[in-house]
């Protein structure tokens, strides 16, 4: 939702991208989860670079606004 406000809404989601990106890229690299459980992959996969994890965010951000369905919408319109 915050891809669609120009500028600010960018600035944001690059934000809270950066900052999922961080705890993901620490467990994933550095504490070994990928290849513990990821063995199978390509090396480029189970170590990737921390622009790289957040650039996965984003765009992952980006498609689930585009393509998730709006299950629940409100309409607060009122006649009197």
């Amino acid at each position: 939702m915050l891809n669609k406000i120009p500028l600010v809404g960018w600035l944001l989601a690059i934000f809270f991208a950066f900052c999922l990106a961080v705890p993901f890229w620490l467990l994933w690299t550095v504490f070994g989860i990928g290849e513990t459980y990821a063995y199978w992959l390509p090396d480029v996969y189970r170590h990737p670079g921390f622009f790289d994890c957040v650039a996965i965010f984003v765009v992952v951000s980006i498609l689930k606004d585009v393509f998730v369905p709006k299950i629940v919408s409100a309409n607060n319109s009122s006649s009197s």
